[in-house]
């Protein structure tokens, strides 16, 4: 009989360690698909979840054997026994069990009890994962919230580069609303970012069907049409953007872009000079280039200026040394003139 008990202790305890190693896994697969979607994650963490608490269900309950050659004694005084064991069978004690009669039960085993807690806080998950569904799709009605709330999670995605979760989320907001330009605009970015560029035209004239009006899905298309060096059909595109909209800087800069790539410089220089003086836009790509044309144009003073200020993003460009070394002369460019030798030594 003692060894029919130990064998089926043995089992639970093995099969509860089956369900905690599931459990585990689950769990792990939870972190490594934490960024790509929130309803993936929801999903393992449940399943995590059901096993582990199987295996919480499924384990022996603790209990200690009785051995009859062991002896103990019940003097309060006994060495053996610890002030913490005291302490718990004080605070375990119960009082005096009543007189029960025939239509009242006994107290449960510590076993039942076990399994009554285990079952109420399964009961309690049961309810938030109800609770937590149905706050995330069905917070309102026609899905308005829905479609605001995947299109955050996209442009949080596509802007850390994170384009495959992106993709998911735009094609959710477009789903709760099929009259979202935002998402779609959105959704369009991406797919030019996986170099689908036929498909990205589609979106963004999808969206522009919808609002001609809307801005940024001009400028995504533009933006399309100047990597197919397509430049007389983004300038198209962009003029009458920026006639509407004219601190639009973004557009400003890639109007320019597409006027250098023309080598119509004076165009160029135009809008690239409106969006570094009236803008306020710095970087190390726009300085050069407008260094360069005011060094073509001859306005050396400017010139100068704005490669010395290209070269506070950037210390590594030897042509800037040099030109800098010949546009100033003696001493003034004997410092370029060295860091042209000390760059070309180094590299």
């Amino acid at each position: 009989m003692q060894k029919d008990l130990n064998s089926d202790t043995g089992d639970k305890w093995r099969k509860s360690k089956t369900y905690f190693i599931i459990g585990y896994v689950f769990l792990l697969a939870m972190a490594l698909f934490w960024s790509v979607d929130s309803s993936i994650v929801l999903i393992l963490f449940s399943i995590a979840f059901y096993f582990l608490f199987l295996g919480f269900y499924t384990r022996p309950s603790n209990q200690k054997k009785y051995d009859p050659y062991k002896t103990t004694s019940t003097r309060s005084g006994d060495p053996s026994t610890t002030f913490a064991d005291t302490l718990k069978n004080i605070l375990q004690k119960k009082p005096a069990a009543p007189k029960y009669s025939s239509r009242t039960s006994a107290t449960a085993t510590p076993e039942v009890q076990r399994r009554i807690v285990l079952l109420f806080v399964f009961g309690v998950f049961v309810v938030f994962f109800i609770f937590f569904i149905g706050s995330v799709f069905f917070n309102s009605s026609d899905g308005i919230d829905a479609d605001v709330y995947y299109f955050d999670e996209a442009e949080q995605q596509y802007w850390s580069g994170n384009y495959d979760s992106a993709y998911i989320n735009y094609r959710r907001a477009m789903q709760a609303n099929d009259q979202s330009v935002e998402a779609m605009e959105g959704y369009g970015r991406v797919l030019t970012a996986r170099d689908q560029a036929d498909s990205a035209l589609l979106m963004f004239d999808k969206a522009l069907a919808i609002n001609p009006d809307f801005a940024r899905a001009t400028y995504s298309k533009a933006l399309v049409y100047f990597n197919q060096e397509k430049n007389d059909d983004a300038i198209t595109l962009l003029t009458p953007v920026l006639e509407r909209n004219p601190e639009y800087y973004d557009a400003m800069l890639l109007i320019g872009d597409c006027y250098f790539a023309q080598k119509k410089y004076g165009d160029a220089l135009i809008w690239y000079a409106n969006a570094y003086e009236n803008g306020g836009i710095r970087s190390q790509a726009l300085c050069y280039r407008l260094a360069y044309l005011y060094d073509e144009k001859e306005n050396y003073p400017i010139a100068i200026d704005l490669y010395k200020e290209t070269l506070s993003y950037d210390t590594t460009v030897i042509e800037i040394y040099k030109r800098l070394g010949e546009l100033l002369p003696n001493e003034d460019g004997n410092y370029y003139r060295t860091q042209v030798v000390r760059l070309q030594q180094t590299n």
